[in-house]
């Protein structure tokens, strides 16, 4: 019996997958425009447009799920899977996971700089980039159980792909960079750069570290944001005076949660702080008479840091994507809550790499 029940939801579950519209090969539609213009004594202004559409864009669904039809009790109501809405062998839910493909997904990524050059000694230029961008799921694992998990799933169904913003890129980028050449004693130059960026942080999304809708990933449920009434309603685990509080507090002070009570947050919706980096070259350079030089070059990346410990540090709600300051566990339909109180806020210093300043020194000859 056990074996019939495998081999008829095998079955349902292969033609479930086959029912997808599926390609091997990722595609995109991508068209290009790009504008030069050079006017006056060394200015040049230029402008580059490149629109993308997603033909066959990689996803992955868990042919282990049929539509949710049970429902979660208590406030923030969603559906969620019953054992009757999992494949199941050997009468137990089994997780089936698949990259197939989706047409959702496109992004439009728009640049402007002027640049003003001084013959071959000087110049500089300023550059804006605004980037939107937009997928059903922003990969970031080879394995197919790893993706689907860190994948933030659509309430209604997670096998059902949802436009949202894309975890990769700055939706506003603006560079600067600066350069001067100074020639002296006939065969010796000193080269100064300068580099500058400020840009927009990375998206994240809001879930929950648990599973709340049973569709077999801890991960990738994005979390209802509470009013004040809704968290009189909510069940926690422990002492639940002190975590309502404590979330009351961390949801107040958070402006993408605290704009958004009484709603699922959404997929990538929130936006870490902008940040900005400085780096500095000085190269020597000396020129022989056979048209050979050596050049002797020295990089500080993030100088600013160098200059001040609290400058160009980078500050982040997570390296994943993901943020989860809520753990949940169900039982019979009805969530338990658990709210670290020493939580205060989903931004913190960066101190990475990209967080400090870093120096090179490269010896170069020229022939």
């Amino acid at each position: 019996y056990l074996w019939v029940v495998s081999v008829r939801n095998s079955l349902q579950s292969l033609h479930e997958c086959l029912s997808y519209k599926s390609n091997p090969y990722p595609q995109v539609w991508r068209s290009n425009l790009g504008f030069d213009r050079k006017f006056g004594t060394g200015w040049t202004v230029s402008m580059d447009l490149i629109y993308t559409k997603d033909i066959h864009a990689a996803i992955v669904r868990n042919y282990g799920l049929r539509p949710p039809t049970g429902t979660l009790a208590g406030p923030g109501t969603r559906p969620v899977y019953t054992l009757n809405d999992r494949v199941l062998v050997f009468g137990a839910p089994t997780n089936a996971y698949v990259f197939t493909n989706t047409d959702l997904g496109s992004s439009f990524n728009g640049s402007l700089q002027i640049r003003r050059d001084y013959g071959d000694d000087a110049g500089w230029s300023l550059a804006y980039n605004y980037l939107d961008s937009k997928d059903a799921a922003s990969i970031d694992a080879e394995i197919s159980s790893d993706a689907y998990d860190r994948n933030p799933a659509n309430v209604a169904h997670s096998n059902t792909p949802v436009l949202a913003p894309s975890l990769y890129g700055n939706k506003h980028r603006v560079v600067g960079s600066m350069y001067k050449r100074f020639n002296y004693g006939g065969n010796w130059s000193t080269h100064i750069a300068l580099f500058v960026e400020y840009a927009q942080g990375g998206r994240y999304s809001y879930t929950y570290s648990g599973d709340i809708n049973n569709d077999g990933s801890g991960l990738n449920d994005l979390i209802y944001i509470p009013t004040e009434g809704d968290l009189d309603q909510m069940n926690f685990a422990g002492d639940a005076s002190a975590q309502r509080i404590a979330l009351e507090s961390y949801i107040d002070q958070d402006e993408y949660l605290s704009e958004h009570r009484g709603e699922i947050a959404e997929k990538y919706g929130a936006v870490s702080p902008w940040y900005s980096t400085w780096d500095v070259r000085l190269m020597q350079e000396f020129r022989m008479s056979n048209g050979h030089n050596f050049q002797l070059s020295l990089d500080v990346l993030n100088v600013g840091n160098l200059v001040n410990s609290k400058w160009g540090v980078r500050e982040i709600a997570t390296n994943t994507g993901l943020v989860q300051p809520i753990s949940v566990s169900v039982t019979d339909g009805l969530p338990t809550y658990s709210f670290d109180t020493d939580q205060k806020t989903a931004i913190f210093n960066d101190f990475s790499l990209a967080s400090r300043w870093r120096a090179q020194i490269g010896l170069r000859y020229n022939f």
